[in-house]
């Protein structure tokens, strides 16, 4: 749930963040999202190595176009979710939404999200934020919010356009400790749901 922290005056308003903070941002969170695929593969290569697992197919010839068309819708979907966790949908949706109001890479670099009126972003807000990042950079919106973030006053993503938000630098006023179960959350659902996934389609 979104604080109730009073909006920013313009006098108040802080410095907002710049392109190359943005960017180096954005690829330590990448890190650290995939890190929880390598500790999906780490496990995988463990369970083998002792002998509780064994992929299907394992010592004959593997296709894995073969292997996709003959798994079940449910199967397909599944896979694609994983494949959407693991680029940090969980970690992005419920961080910016926290009283940090930032994930570990924002925090690194001193930015932070907020809506158009300077206040903390709801959950809801928060998923609009980054299903909208996502779904531009199916269609090349990544490369136009580069040049929206250089161009614009606000320097606003495409993202930050349709929901509204903000990038801003330094920490909010109103900070608080972030709460130990989105971190569980974040880091947890992706590796449960990935290796669930796997072991039910490999």
């Amino acid at each position: 749930m979104a604080s109730s922290q009073p909006a920013l005056s313009a006098s108040a308003r802080p410095a907002f963040a710049g392109l190359a903070r943005r960017i180096a941002a954005y690829l330590l969170d990448l890190l650290i999202a995939l890190s929880v695929l390598v500790l999906v593969a780490i496990t995988f290569r463990l369970l083998r190595a002792i002998g509780l697992w064994t992929p299907a197919g394992a010592g004959a010839y593997f296709s894995p176009e073969d292997a996709w068309r003959a798994l079940g819708v449910g199967a397909k979907l599944a896979i694609v979710f994983s494949f959407v966790l693991s680029q940090g949908a969980a970690y992005l949706i419920l961080f910016d939404a926290s009283p940090w109001q930032a994930t570990f890479g924002k925090r690194l670099l001193n930015v932070y999200v907020t809506d158009d009126e300077g206040r903390r972003i709801s959950l809801v807000r928060s998923f609009g934020r980054w299903f909208a990042m996502w779904a531009f950079g199916l269609f090349g919106g990544s490369f136009i919010s580069l040049v929206t973030i250089a161009a614009t006053r606000n320097k606003k993503a495409l993202h930050d356009f349709a929901a509204k938000t903000l990038v801003v630098s330094g920490r909010p006023a109103l900070s608080g400790e972030l709460e130990p179960w989105r971190a569980v959350i974040a880091f947890g659902l992706p590796f449960v749901w990935m290796m669930g996934t796997f072991l039910a389609t490999m």
